[in-house]
């Protein structure tokens, strides 16, 4: 049966390929991206161990690919839902068959890829060590299983939490906390000098950890210190054991549990009742609510404050610090940009109305526009009070209107042309879709170069305006960006719904076939 699921997920995958170029194009980059970052470490590796002693970074390396793979899937990157336990249920699949198959599928993707290569590097980093080579060629299998294991179990345990609409609402205010320690965090890391020291300080602690005891194997078998290699072989063999026994009490739960559902109750028409009676306030009333109310629209907006921290702490009083502003506004204008794709079959409710498809632009660009253009002015605002330089104030607030503008407009006609999988209303937010990375990075990479080849001359003048501290230049800056931004708008609203109103039908048998 392992081999049944194992061309499962293949099928899926090519299923998902066929769907459209750009996603086999993703596939291709994502694969060769793997490949090429796993095989520089690896070379690092065996070109680092030639050289001189890497026990330490051996160890806090492969503690933190641990610590990825356990950690990340629930915060971050999602898990292909391909083997969701609750699906497979019906069939007549034993939890070993399912335990293994997805634990090899999950390898069989760019992040497995890469974790495979890169753990290579792990290895040869003792190859002047024959013992502990030997040690390594144990050690670090032993690491990359633990890493996998890890990944599936935490994620198949959290399920049940978030099946509801309380435990979604959880995930998210989960997540806006941990946003909330971004900035200490970051502060935290950038104030520790890495030194040797450093590094062998916290190869210390972490081989005594589940993360890294594995990988401090072969340093044991070097250094000769026998008590310490019994003690990390215990925890190593010991972790893997744990994780699949917690692993194989979450799946029972969830093949002979039903899945616990949710309804929703409210009073009146809500934003309804609150705007324009018209087919714009409609549409407008509908995107407000799930930007209020749909966890996978929330994320977007978590976003934000962890750019501007980011850019805050690396820029510190500098100019770098002036770019947060567009970039905001970049964030939240091209947040639009899948908004068709989160609507899933729920786009037909666009389809069969009579509206023109310039009302279901124009209501998606108000709804993310408005709250979007705040969020923009204070963050502008905030970086010139504290790099004072309020005589740059037109050519930023005049860039990020113009940024703001030109997404919202870029947006509008990207949704309409490109649609991919992703989570469906109502889905465990730890999954992802099959295919859905691919497209959003695509996607986000060609949005971010048309948006820098739109506003090339009003970013080259507000360049020039903050080098030469000229106001003139400044003023310049802001009246090209904004007509820019404007024209851009209005060319994207316009195609994006004629393209809509050519293939609208299309896009939605599409959207039933993800």
């Amino acid at each position: 049966m392992v081999a049944q699921l194992l061309s499962l997920r293949w099928q899926v995958y090519l299923g998902t390929l066929r769907r459209s170029v750009w996603q086999t194009i993703g596939a291709v980059v994502a694969m060769l991206y793997a490949l090429s970052l796993g095989g520089l470490l690896a070379v690092a590796g065996l070109v680092g161990g030639l050289r001189s002693d890497l026990s330490a970074e051996v160890v806090v390396g492969g503690a933190i690919l641990v610590l990825v793979w356990t950690v990340g899937p629930l915060v971050a990157f999602g898990l292909d839902d391909t083997f969701d336990p609750r699906r497979l249920a019906p069939f007549p699949l034993s939890r070993r068959d399912l335990m293994v198959g997805s634990s090899v599928a999950t390898l069989l993707g760019p992040g497995g890829i890469f974790t495979v290569v890169a753990a290579l590097g792990l290895v040869l980093a003792w190859v002047t060590e024959p013992a502990a080579l030997l040690a390594a060629l144990v050690g670090v299998p032993l690491g990359v299983t633990t890493a996998v294991l890890g990944g599936r179990a935490t994620t198949t345990a959290a399920r049940p939490l978030v099946e509801g609409r309380r435990g979604r609402d959880l995930a998210v205010v989960v997540a806006v906390l941990l946003v909330s320690v971004v900035a200490p965090a970051i502060l935290l890391v950038d104030s520790i000098s890495i030194t040797p020291e450093t590094v062998a300080g916290t190869a210390a602690w972490a081989s005594w950890t589940p993360f890294g005891a594995a990988f401090a194997l072969p340093a044991d078998v070097a250094a000769g210190a026998w008590a310490a290699l019994a003690g990390h072989l215990v925890i190593a063999l010991a972790t893997p054991a744990l994780l699949v026994l917690w692993w194989r009490r979450s799946l029972t739960t969830q093949l002979t549990r039903p899945a616990r559902a949710s309804a929703g109750h409210g009073k009146g028409l809500g934003v309804l009742g609150r705007v324009p009676d018209s087919p714009v306030g409609a549409v407008l009333a509908r995107c407000l609510t799930y930007w209020v109310r749909d966890p996978r629209y929330a994320t977007s907006l978590i976003s934000v404050p962890v750019l501007v921290v980011i850019v805050a702490v690396l820029a510190g009083d500098g100019p770098w610090l002036l770019v947060a502003g567009p970039l905001v506004a970049w964030t939240c204008g091209w947040a639009i940009s899948v908004d068709i794709a989160l609507d899933s079959t729920a786009f037909w409710t666009h389809v069969a109305a009579p509206m023109r498809w310039t009302d279901d632009r124009w209501g998606r660009v108000v709804a993310i526009g408005v709250p979007g253009a705040l969020l923009t002015l204070v963050t502008t605002l905030w970086t010139l009070g504290r790099a004072d330089r309020w005589d740059m104030a037109p050519a930023l607030l005049g860039v990020g209107a113009a940024t703001l503008l030109a997404s919202l407009g870029l947006a509008s006609l990207v949704s309409a042309l490109v649609v991919f999988p992703v989570n469906q209303p109502g889905d465990n937010p730890f999954g992802a879709k099959q295919g859905g990375s691919m497209g959003m990075m695509l996607s986000q990479m060609l949005g971010t170069l048309a948006l820098a080849v739109v506003l090339a001359p009003a970013a080259v003048l507000t360049v020039l305006a903050i080098v030469r501290g000229s106001v003139a230049l400044g003023w310049a800056a802001a009246v090209v960006g904004i007509a820019l931004g404007v024209v851009v708008l209005l060319v994207g609203v316009r195609f994006g719904a004629r393209r809509l109103d050519a293939r609208a039908p299309e896009l939605l048998t599409r959207l039933a076939s993800f």
